[in-house]
């Protein structure tokens, strides 16, 4: 093949990847249309759960979503140059800009950030926060639980203590609605971290950036403590590639101490180890690591956590394995209680991810499995050399499948699964970064995000107070 013709070739291939992402966009546009009119459901009256849309619809201020695409354009078309040349400026200046489009968006539901905060209804952690000191709260934790309100009693304590820090700046529940906000987006910048060391590409890691703060699920439930839950996964993650990148063990003790906290809020994402051993097996291939690192990746996260379980246990008799053995026990029995059948939900949960996580998104990533799937038998038998990008894409693929047909969470999934929905963003942005002057397009995805959250947001009600 002459230069000519390999050229020509390329072009072609990219010419195809912009063609899918503007179909995918336009998939985008028609979930859009079916929320707007009311035909697609959030959950599934099979299941016996459902988000209801709303009887009465508030009108959207036109100055919301202009101010909202003029300051997504700016943020894409300037960050997404500058990231290259001022990192750091770039990543402070597009963290403000998307703290204020989420508020913007957020604005759009009709019940304030502090009505729900407040509410038992619909998050009961503020008030038991209110009425109980971090102290109290884990010394006494099992005698006070069955006294808690609902989603206190079903959730870790870590939530609780959450509020009670929250008391050392505020009282006002609004402030706390926005301290959320904040908290949850501190999550973007370890996402970016993890793009840039595993893919080595700005471009692409400032695109997961930008993302992470226009996932659609994550946007229609601040300020529910759920929008925060991905920050302490991602924590873990960016600490276990700064090890094995440099190491350095005293990340190792940091990681083991992070998981203790990450269990003690919510220990969902654990299921995302699969992703962790994806990367090792990665890290093996390449000979990052000896058996002597191995070791030390074993056993000092486990020493670490152990510390901490000790620590809080002869501090505060807090016994975080027995109340997790709770919290799982509550959850398969609530599924028997509210008759939540486990098969109708392996796909219901699926179709609302599909919306949720973001829809050109998923079908990003359907693709880049359907091409691995295509190019299966031109791959490396042992998958320990397979590129970073398809064993990324794999451990993705098993550990969605994993929460999936586990089934503990039946129903609420755009709620349940936003940890999860964090992940789908990096192939997404991988995939739009290696198309030559791809912003544009990157736009009209982020666009779509957008459009999918303004739409769900004016008109279904997934926080009642």
């Amino acid at each position: 093949m002459d230069a000519k013709s390999s050229t020509a070739t390329i072009q072609s291939t990219n010419s195809d990847k912009a063609s899918l992402i503007l179909t995918f966009c336009a998939m985008g546009v028609l979930m859009v249309f079916l929320v707007y009119s009311r035909n697609f459901a959030f959950g599934s009256k099979q299941g016996n759960w459902v988000y209801p849309y709303f009887n009465k619809i508030t009108s959207i201020p036109l100055w919301i979503p202009i101010l909202v695409f003029l300051l997504l354009g700016l943020s894409i078309f300037i960050g997404s140059r500058l990231i290259f040349f001022h990192e750091k400026t770039t990543l402070f200046g597009s963290f403000l800009i998307i703290v204020f489009i989420q508020l913007l968006i957020r604005n759009i539901y009709p019940v304030s950030l502090g009505t729900i905060v407040q509410s038992d209804n619909a998050t009961s952690f503020y008030s038991v926060a209110m009425r109980y000191s971090p102290v109290e709260t884990l010394t006494q934790y099992d005698a006070l639980v069955l006294s808690f309100p609902l989603h206190a009693v079903s959730n870790m304590p870590g939530k609780i203590l959450l509020f009670e820090l929250f008391k050392l700046f505020t009282l006002s529940p609004q402030i706390m609605g926005y301290l959320v906000v904040l908290l949850s987006t501190f999550g973007a910048l370890p996402l970016y971290g993890i793009c840039k060391k595993l893919f080595h590409d700005k471009k692409a890691a400032f695109y997961a950036f930008m993302l992470y703060a226009l996932i659609p699920s994550r946007l229609f439930f601040f300020p529910l403590l759920n929008t925060v839950t991905p920050l302490f996964i991602l924590l873990c993650l960016y600490l276990f590639l700064i090890y094995i990148e440099g190491k350095n063990l005293l990340f190792l003790w940091l990681l083991g101490a992070a998981l203790y906290i990450l269990i003690l809020f919510e220990p969902s994402p654990l299921v995302t180890g699969i992703i962790f051993i994806g990367i090792l097996i990665n890290a093996a291939g390449e000979k990052k690591l000896s058996k002597k690192d191995f070791g030390a990746l074993l056993i000092i996260p486990l020493l670490a956590f152990l510390g901490m379980y000790t620590l809080f246990s002869v501090l505060f008799s807090f016994d975080l394995i027995q109340v997790l053995r709770f919290v799982v026990r509550d959850a398969v029995n609530f599924n028997f209680k509210d008759n939540r059948g486990y098969w109708v939900w392996i796909g219901e949960n699926t179709k609302e991810f599909f919306y949720g996580v973001g829809t050109p998104i998923m079908l990003i990533f359907i693709y880049w499995i359907s091409q691995l799937l295509m190019k299966w038998k031109n791959l490396k038998y042992n998958v320990i050399y397979w590129s970073m990008e398809n064993i990324f894409v794999l451990s993705l693929l098993m550990t969605f499948g994993a929460v999936v047909f586990l089934g503990i969470n039946r129903g609420e999934v755009s709620r349940l699964w936003i940890y999860l929905a964090v992940f789908f963003q990096i192939p997404a942005s991988l995939f739009i970064a290696k198309i030559p002057k791809s912003t544009v397009l990157f736009f009209l995805v982020t666009s779509t995000l957008v459009l999918q959250s303004i739409v769900a947001l004016q008109r279904v009600g997934f926080i009642i107070p």
